[in-house]
This record gives C-alpha cells, structure tokens and sequence, in this order.
C-alpha cells in the first residue's frame, strides 16, 4: 500500500481538530479505516493496477475519512445513546470498488 494516503493533517480537518494530544489514537484510526476500506472493496490500493488492486480514488478517501470521524467520536464498544449506522454512508462510496460477489 502506498505511504501517506491520509495525512494526520487531513484526518485532524475532518475532525475539526487543532490540538495534538490525540494525535497517536487519530494515527491508529488512520490505518483502521484503510485495512477496513481494503477488507470491505476486497482489493488493495495500489498505484499498479491488477485485478486485485484498486487505486486511492477520491471516494475511497473520503470514506476512510468519515470512517475515521466515526471511530473517533464512538470510541468505546457499547453506549448509552442509540446509534445509527454511519457506515451506510461510507459503503456506498466504497462499494463501486467492491469485487462483485464479496460477501
């Protein structure tokens, strides 16, 4: 996988972030959201095309980035609020990618 897809700086705009003290947690959501994003499209993002690679496209990106937004403001397993399932949003920008027949 290519280095620096998404930079701290662009993670911590999504968030609306300008301090540093969760800088590391924010780096670790970072390399969730794109081994989830591989995982769900079935492919890995690659600057040479095969058939099992995808390229870092823009809606990938912003997928991972609102997927790291949504690790960020649930951090912990279970909650006292209901929640919703954010990840509907992030599928739809990644399942255009999806190997046909995954799961």
């Amino acid at each position: 996988m290519p280095d620096n897809l998404i930079t701290l700086d662009e993670a911590k705009a999504q968030l609306s972030l300008d301090h540093n003290m969760d800088d590391n947690l924010i780096q670790g959501y970072i390399a969730a959201a794109l081994e989830v994003a591989q995982t769900h499209i079935g492919k890995t993002f690659s600057d040479s095309l095969t058939d099992k690679t995808v390229p870092f496209s823009q809606s990938i990106k912003i997928g991972c980035l609102m997927y790291v937004g949504h690790l960020y403001a649930n951090r912990e397993i279970a909650t006292d609020t209901a929640l919703h399932m954010v990840p509907m949003a992030i599928s739809a920008l990644w399942n255009v990618y999806r190997e046909p027949g995954l799961y």
